[in-house]
């Protein structure tokens, strides 16, 4: 009798998780079998949804990255902090990501236990979409806080702008839905969040915690991770970091567009701000399966650093940032250094890719579309105009990011998980 109760508890896990058809036939009909599998695995989600009771004292956290990162990781770390009977869960691995805190458990993603946390937390917090790859659908009793993943960002993201994936466009769509608050830095993120999927979601205009990095009160982590990344990378402590890190393309193959040219840019960087210099490249996810192709290994002051769990730790400690239409830049230029454009493709990019919010002139970055402007914008680089770009960019975007950010997020955390969702 115990081994036929145990053997109906492994199938209903098999089915809950979607991986009745595929486990019985890896190799044969793969996506078909998944496609079955996930059918299958409908009604025995929504029978563990219903009959899971929510931990009043639970927070679940989802990336897009599936790792400790981003601003749930600032808000997780906020929370911690405080020593509040909080329990916390986290969709990750911990064999492919960093090290989480000893007190956060980790589970992986479209497992049982996933969908057990997941419907069992009276609050979920995400950075992206809550419904890619695998349905989950929220009781009305759960709240869900929405961080987003970019921040004054130039790159458009709504319905018309995503042209790779009506996946993704519905994934948002029914995110939207279960969202009951959004987090923004800005009134530009505000616009941008009204105009694409969230028009009547309520907004808390908190800041960025990933953004609190920084800021003054992050000063000693600074230097704490100054030396960590150094020794990690093998760079003496006083080496400065430029580094460059390009978003990717919807309808783009070839990779030309990121032809920097490291050792003229590093030489022009000494020429103008003096120390040692090391490049730091850091790809786009979609871009690891070929970062062979740009012959990074070739120049022994250029490291890919693609693999390092999170970006913000990385922009904390550079010197001097370069990319394209990326968002990381417009968190990092809280740091008031240096940042260039490197944009190659910046005519083709604006017609065939996701355009823009603003125009990419009202930045208050240099636009660069060869490595011979790159070198000479570096070159000729001028402290005391950029500033002045600078703050007036910030102003006119809105940004109220001031360091707290963490802070007020896991504030209002707390009151969630002690007010009944009506």
């Amino acid at each position: 009798m115990g081994f036929l109760i145990r053997t109906l508890k492994k199938i209903w896990v098999f089915i809950v998780e979607g991986g009745t058809f595929t486990v019985l036939f890896p190799k044969v009909w793969k996506k078909f079998w998944s496609t079955v599998d996930l059918i299958l695995s409908i009604i025995p989600r929504l029978i563990l949804k219903y009959t899971t009771k929510i931990d009043d004292r639970k927070v679940f956290f989802y990336t897009q990255e599936n790792a400790y990162t981003c601003n749930p990781k600032y808000i997780c770390e906020e929370l911690l902090k405080r020593n509040e009977k909080v329990h916390i869960v986290w969709r990750g691995t911990r064999t492919l990501t960093s090290i989480f805190p000893e007190k956060v458990k980790v589970v992986p993603f479209n497992k049982y236990d996933y969908f057990k946390e997941i419907y069992s937390a009276k609050v979920v917090i995400t950075n992206s979409s809550l419904f890619l790859n695998v349905p989950v659908f929220l009781k009305k009793q759960q709240y869900l806080l929405e961080t987003w993943h970019g921040s004054l960002g130039l790159k458009k993201w709504g319905k018309e702008d995503i042209k790779d994936s009506l996946v993704r466009i519905f994934a948002f769509e029914q995110t939207a839905r279960m969202t009951d608050f959004l987090i923004s830095n800005s009134k530009l993120e505000n616009g941008s969040m009204r105009s694409t999927y969230w028009p009547d979601t309520p907004i808390l205009e908190y800041g960025h915690a990933r953004n609190d990095i920084f800021f003054d009160n992050y000063k000693d982590k600074r230097k704490e991770l100054k030396q960590k990344i150094c020794a990690e990378y093998n760079i003496p402590e006083d080496t400065k970091i430029v580094m460059y890190a390009p978003t990717f393309r919807d309808w783009v193959k070839d990779l030309s567009y990121l032809n920097v040219d490291y050792s003229k840019v590093l030489k022009a960087l000494t020429k103008r701000f003096k120390g040692n210099w090391v490049f730091f490249v850091r790809l786009h996810p979609s871009l690891k399966p070929r970062a062979k192709e740009l012959g990074l290994a070739k120049n022994p002051q250029v490291i890919n650093v693609t693999e390092y769990p999170d970006m913000q730790e990385l922009a904390a400690i550079t010197d001097i940032a370069i990319t394209d239409y990326s968002s990381w830049i417009y968190d990092f230029i809280l740091s008031r250094k240096p940042g260039f454009l490197f944009a190659t493709d910046l005519d083709e990019y604006q017609k065939k890719d996701r355009g823009f919010y603003y125009p990419i002139t009202e930045t208050p970055f240099a636009i660069c579309r060869t490595n011979d402007e790159l070198i000479r914008s570096i070159e000729t680089f001028n402290k005391k105009e950029y500033l002045e770009k600078l703050e007036a960019f910030l102003d006119d975007k809105g940004c109220f990011d001031d360091g707290k950010a963490s802070e007020r997020v896991a504030d209002k955390i707390l009151e969630l998980l002690k007010t009944p969702k009506k």
